[in-house]
């Protein structure tokens, strides 16, 4: 499922109310109107999708850095932290990604959760699906949303752990002991897998079908992505490429272009799909999000 349909479907059980409203902008790529403080900014600057991110967060009253404070403070987890620290001095790639996950002003791991808050304050509270009036609203957001943001970013940070796992069969001595490697594989497994099922048990109990189908069909689209990208890597193993010469191909060819009109293609398509909700302050702040990331000039 692309960004389109979740965000087409999310108002209806995520409590959306009103007609749609149209959008501030021209459907003309190189005519789109200004909306926001950030849309005439270029994308390249890191201070300037730091500052994108800060003003959501500020929107939806919640530091997303904390998103996933909960399921890692858990004493489960502190254990598998324990472990973890064995690995000091390794190799292993799982503890880049730790260190990520404890210290990343910079790439903004927590961004999906803040998309799921940043769609449901912009739908607005339900009038229409009593049962969201069993949860507590803050700041516009009922606690349940709160609950699926968190599920989301659990959910991408265990993909992101078990990614960390090396392929033993592919290791040079450069890479260090192959016990260090056994032993990091083996924690990324348990840990990936332990996030992975207090994701599960967190969506059963929101006790939404719709919303478990919508995030299930989302986790197949992520492993396929992931099966389709290491089916390829296999071709292009070290050593194997002229990397310079694939570089001033890369230049030569169109497909940097391509790829680039094609991006803002789908961010058009982003922008078409928040039409669905009424002009509001969470409503800019995704499309200050989705220019971020799709305009380069």
């Amino acid at each position: 499922m692309n960004l389109r349909q979740l965000l087409l479907h999310l108002p209806r059980y995520l409590g959306a109310s009103g007609s749609p409203r149209r959008l501030w902008w021209s459907p003309s790529l190189d005519t789109i109107s200004s909306v926001g403080s950030w849309r005439g900014q270029s994308s390249k600057s890191p201070a300037h999708w730091n500052q994108v991110v800060s003003e959501a967060e500020k929107i939806v009253g919640y530091p997303t850095s904390f998103m996933s404070l909960r399921c890692l403070l858990s004493d489960e987890l502190s254990n598998i932290a324990m472990q973890v620290q064995k690995l000091v001095g390794t190799q292993h790639p799982l503890l880049t990604t730790a260190r990520g996950l404890v210290h990343d002003s910079r790439n903004s791991l927590q961004l999906r959760g803040l998309v799921v808050l940043l769609i449901s304050k912009a739908a607005g509270p339900s009038s229409v699906n009593t049962s969201c009036q069993n949860y507590d609203m803050v700041s516009g957001i009922y606690s349940c949303q709160r609950s699926l943001a968190e599920i989301t970013e659990l959910i991408h940070t265990a993909l992101l752990v078990h990614r960390g796992i090396v392929n033993l069969n592919e290791l040079q001595s450069s890479d260090g002991p192959l016990k260090d490697m056994q032993f990091g594989n083996k924690i990324a497994i348990l840990s990936g897998d332990f996030l992975l099922a207090n994701a599960c048990n967190g969506l059963a109990l929101l006790q939404n079908t719709k919303v478990v189908e919508l995030l299930a069909s989302a986790l197949m689209d992520l492993i396929q992505g992931v099966y389709h990208e290491n089916s390829t890597s296999k071709a292009q193993e070290k050593g194997r490429l002229d990397y310079a010469k694939l570089r001033e191909r890369i230049k030569a060819g169109k497909g940097v272009t391509s790829a680039i009109d094609l991006c803002r293609y789908h961010g058009n398509k982003a922008l078409e799909a928040l039409e669905s909700f009424p002009p509001s302050e969470a409503r800019s702040a995704l499309e200050n999000i989705v220019f971020a990331v799709t305009r380069f000039s």
